[in-house]
This record gives C-alpha cells, sequence and structure tokens, in this order.
C-alpha cells in the first residue's frame, strides 16, 4: 500500500472463503504526525446478492474523497484540504450462488475487523467508523451493524461504529412490501433465492434485518430511497422499526431515475454525496 496513493488496493483472507477479499480504498493513508484521522466508509457495492461489482461503487467514493486532488500536485495545502475528507473502503464481497448465507455476511465482517485492525495504517479514526451499502450492499452494510453490536467483546473500547448508511437496501427476503409487489417479474426474487437457498434462513436477521425482533443498541441509520424504487418500502419499514427500538433514524427520499443511486447519471446523485458528507463528517459522531 503506498502512503502518497489516493487511491490503494489490498486483499485479506477469511475462512469464510477460499479466495482472498479485495479492498479498493480512496483517501489518503498514513497520516502525517499531527494531522487528525478521518472518518472512514466500509463501503459494500450495489448490484444483487448474485450480481454487481466493485467498480460500481468507485465513483461514490471518488465524490466522497475528493478525488479530483489526483489530477493535481498535491502540494502542503492540498493535503491540509485532504485531511477532513472521509475515507472510503470498498469492498469487492463473493457473489451467490458461489459464495451464500451465512458465509457472506462472514466475509463482511471481516472486512470490518480488516479496517478496525487497519485504522492506523490507513489514516482513519477508529471512533468514527461507518458501514454503508446499496442493494445488496445495503443489507450487509444493515447486518455487519448487527454484528458489530453482537460481537462487542472482539473490538477494543476505542473503536465505535458511528453509523450506517443504508441506500435502497434489500432488507426483506421475503420480499412482502407493496413496492415489491408491485415490480413485475424483479430480478431481487432470483437472487434472494440464490442468495439464501434455505427457506427458513429468510427471516432469520442477519439475511433479513427487517424481519429482526431486536433492533436496539445499533448503530444510528440513515437510509435513503427513490419515489418508485422496488426496495423503497421495506426500506422505509426498517427505518420505523429502528426509531421504536430507540434507534437513531434519518430517512431521506430523492427522485427517481432508471440509475442506480450511486451513480453519477443520476440526477440525485450530488444530492446523495451531500448527504453522506454530512453524516461522515458529522464531528458529535467522534465519540
Amino acid at each position: 500500500m503506498s502512503n502518497k496513493a489516493l487511491m490503494w488496493t489490498t486483499t485479506f483472507q477469511t475462512p469464510a472463503t477460499s479466495q482472498p477479499v479485495t479492498l479498493q480504498g480512496f483517501g489518503m493513508p498514513g497520516k502525517r504526525p499531527g494531522q487528525t484521522r478521518s472518518p472512514v466508509v466500509i463501503f459494500f457495492h450495489g448490484g444483487l446478492f448474485n450480481a454487481g461489482n466493485i467498480e460500481e461503487a468507485f465513483a461514490l467514493a471518488t465524490a466522497l474523497t475528493d478525488q479530483a486532488l489526483t489530477d493535481q500536485a498535491l502540494t502542503d495545502q492540498a493535503l491540509t484540504d485532504q485531511e477532513n475528507q472521509a475515507i472510503v473502503v470498498c469492498v469487492d464481497y463473493p457473489l451467490a450462488p458461489e459464495v451464500k448465507f451465512p458465509a457472506t455476511i462472514e466475509v463482511a465482517f471481516a472486512a470490518l475487523q480488516w479496517v478496525v485492525d487497519n485504522a492506523r495504517q490507513v489514516g482513519a479514526d477508529s471512533k468514527r467508523i461507518f458501514v454503508a451499502g446499496e442493494h445488496a450492499g445495503g443489507n450487509l452494510a444493515a447486518v455487519v451493524a448487527m454484528l458489530f453490536r453482537d460481537r462487542a467483546m472482539t473490538f477494543n473500547k476505542q473503536t465505535i461504529l458511528a453509523g450506517q448508511i443504508l441506500i435502497n437496501p434489500m432488507l426483506d427476503a421475503l420480499q412482502t412490501s407493496k413496492s415489491m409487489g408491485a415490480a413485475a417479474d424483479s430480478p431481487c426474487r432470483r437472487a434472494w433465492a440464490e442468495y439464501i437457498p434455505t427457506a427458513s434462513d429468510c427471516i432469520h436477521p442477519y439475511a433479513s434485518p427487517l424481519h429482526s425482533c431486536r433492533l436496539g443498541g445499533l448503530a444510528p441509520a440513515t437510509i435513503m430511497t427513490t419515489e418508485s424504487h422496488p426496495l423503497r418500502d421495506e426500506a422505509e419499514a426498517y427505518a420505523a422499526k429502528l426509531l421504536l427500538a430507540g434507534v437513531p433514524v434519518q430517512v431521506r427520499r430523492l427522485g427517481d431515475s432508471t440509475h442506480p443511486l450511486t451513480s453519477p447519471l443520476h440526477p440525485c446523485f450530488n444530492n446523495l454525496t451531500q448527504l453522506i458528507r454530512q453524516v461522515l463528517l458529522d464531528k458529535s459522531t467522534a465519540g
């Protein structure tokens, strides 16, 4: 990993899969002495459990880390300006049916563990760690937030999961919402079947967070949907359940497009990045 690059790649091994897992990082690794450390967001790319790739996360990652600096000489002033930018670590998680529930969530949790273990090396503030994702990635982000709560003994007291950012997340393997029911021949149905081949697992809280009966103690959530998206209703229903459980939640419903929200071609892409920046750089999350 280069200490001067604004984009870097690494891999880690986990027993959950036989193949190494790739992480693509954006932001300034190796902070200089005296510089403040940055919030870090672990991002699980969009698509479905059986489709999608890490490249789909790059536009959002570069927008959040002010990647325009790569086209300039990195002057001392540029580096000083950079210190308040977030670090984004995109996870190239394996797809179904080759890897499926529950192995996939263990890969996702291992990515969080890697970031915690290497926070100093990448210039990240261990008190301002966020998980985020779109579609299937939103499911993984929500589940990692649950695992962080349930496996708290794995981490030291200096590690804080400051928030979860869910973008049109897949949260209900039973697909019972009105908006999903109105979707004709949704590819989500096949994706869920390949990700969770055992029917009884469809209501497991680590598979379908919407069906969890124990949501207290989770990290604050920011949930973003779009007007006519099939996943809109389950995302907003999850927000309501989190609120009832005492979890701080903010919900934003944005405009429609044929493009995913994390695509720069979506008309609300700039709104999305601004909302996420506000969450990541909120100093009140620093513990």
